[in-house]
C-alpha cells in the first residue's frame, strides 16, 4: 500500500501544480522502473512502430518488455485531463500491433484494460488515485517486477471479465423489472399469495383494480430530485432585465469525468453502444431518447442546407458504429430543458450520473 500512497501523492502534486504531459510522463516512467522495479527490464519511451506494411509509425508513450517480449503498453495524459475516446482506440491499435495482452491509460484515473487476440481489447478496472485504494494496492502487487506474470494477470482480468458480466446481466433483469413486464411478475406473485390466502378469483380481481404497483430504482427518484434542485436561477443575482443564469452544471458518469450537458449525453450513448455491440443502427435510433443520424446523411444535409451553425449540430468528430456497419453521430442539441431525459436513459441502463458540486 506504502507504493500505491506514493504514486497517488506525487501525481496529485502534479495536478496541483498543473504539470506538463512530458513531466507527467517522466514521473509515471521513474514509479514503474524503480519504485514497482522495471529498472532491471527494456522499457522502451516513445518506441518506434511500424504500421502494416507502409512507412507510417506511431510512437507509445512507455512500452515494457521481458526477454524482448512486450509485456504490456502505457498510453499517458495529464492528470487533470478528460479520457476521449480517441486515446483509448489508439491504445488499443498499440495493444494490436505490438502485441501486448496488457495496456494502461494514465491521466486523471488509470485504467487496465485487456486484449485476447481477435477480440476487442476491453476495460478490467477503472482506478481513482486515493490513497489507500485496496484495488491500487491489488494493481502494484500485479504490476511489480518481481511479481509480474502473464498468467496470473490474466486470470485476474479473466475474472473482473466473469464479473463485468455477471452484473450487466443483474442490469438487464433490473431494466426489465422497471418496466411493465416487472410490473406483470409483481401481479403474479400477489395473485398466487391472494389465493393462497383463500381469496376467489373475484375478490382477488377486486382487490388488484383498487391498487397500482410500480417498480423505480433507487436512485432514479434522488437524481432526478437533484436535477430538479440545482439552480438555474441566482435569485440574488437576477439584474434588472430580469436575465436568468446559465446552468453550467457539470456531471459525473458512473464516478468519472467532467462533463457538460452536451459531453455527458454523448459519453452516455457511448457507453450504451460499447454495452450493446450487437445492436443495428435502427435498434440504436429507437432505444435512444435524442437523435442520431447517419453520417452519410449528414453530409447531404450539410451539403444543400442553408444552417450556418451546421457544422457544429453533430458530434461528428465522435461518430460511433452500429453492427451492421452504419456510422452515425449524436446530435449536440442538449441542454438544461431537456438533459433529464437522457439522464433518466442513463439510469434505466444501470448507469450513475451525480451532478458535481
Amino acid at each position: 500500500m506504502n507504493i500505491w500512497n506514493t504514486v497517488c501523492k506525487d501525481i496529485l502534486d502534479k495536478k496541483d501544480r498543473q504539470a506538463t504531459e512530458k513531466e507527467y510522463q517522466e514521473l509515471v516512467y521513474t514509479h514503474f522502473r524503480y519504485l514497482l522495479g522495471w529498472y532491471c527490464e527494456r522499457v522502451e519511451t516513445q518506441y518506434q512502430l511500424r504500421v502494416g506494411s507502409t512507412v507510417n509509425y506511431v510512437y507509445p508513450d512507455l512500452v515494457f518488455f521481458k526477454n524482448d517480449i512486450p509485456m504490456f503498453v502505457i498510453e499517458m495524459k495529464k492528470p487533470n485531463h478528460v479520457q476521449n475516446k480517441e486515446e483509448i482506440v489508439q491504445l488499443f491499435s498499440y495493444m494490436k500491433l505490438l502485441p501486448a495482452k496488457f495496456g494502461i491509460y494514465m491521466g486523471e484515473h488509470l485504467e487496465l484494460f485487456y486484449y485476447e487476440f481477435g477480440k476487442e481489447p476491453i476495460s478490467i478496472v477503472k482506478i481513482d488515485f486515493v490513497e489507500n485504494s485496496n484495488i491500487g494496492g491489488n494493481f502494484i502487487q500485479l504490476f511489480k517486477q518481481e511479481n509480474f506474470n502473464i498468467d496470473q494477470l490474466t486470470h485476474f482480468c479473466n475474472e473482473q471479465i466473469a464479473i463485468q458480466e455477471k452484473q450487466k446481466e443483474i442490469n438487464e433483469f433490473i431494466n426489465e423489472l422497471v418496466t411493465d413486464k416487472g410490473k406483470q411478475i409483481l401481479f403474479e406473485l400477489l395473485t398466487q399469495k391472494l389465493l393462497n390466502d383463500g381469496y376467489n378469483t373475484e375478490q382477488i380481481e377486486k382487490i388488484i383494480s383498487e391498487i397500482e404497483i410500480n417498480i423505480h430504482r433507487k436512485n432514479q427518484i434522488s437524481i432526478q430530485q437533484q436535477n430538479q434542485t440545482v439552480p438555474l436561477i441566482n435569485q440574488s443575482s437576477i439584474t434588472k432585465n430580469k436575465t436568468k443564469k446559465l446552468d453550467r452544471t457539470h456531471y459525473k458518469l458512473n464516478g468519472y469525468g467532467n462533463y457538460g450537458k452536451g459531453r455527458l449525453a454523448l459519453a452516455i450513448v457511448q457507453l450504451f453502444i460499447k454495452n450493446n455491440p450487437n445492436l443495428t443502427f435502427d435498434e440504436i435510433a429507437n432505444a435512444i431518447p435524442f437523435g442520431i443520424e447517419k453520417y452519410s446523411e449528414i453530409q447531404k444535409w450539410k451539403e444543400n442546407t442553408k444552417d450556418l451553425s451546421k457544422g457544429t449540430r453533430w458530434f461528428e468528430d465522435d461518430l460511433m458504429n452500429s453492427a451492421d456497419g452504419v456510422s452515425f453521430a449524436f446530435t449536440t442539441q442538449i441542454g438544461r430543458h431537456n438533459i433529464g431525459t437522457i439522464i433518466d436513459f442513463a439510469i434505466a441502463q444501470g448507469f450513475t450520473v451525480e451532478p458535481i458540486k
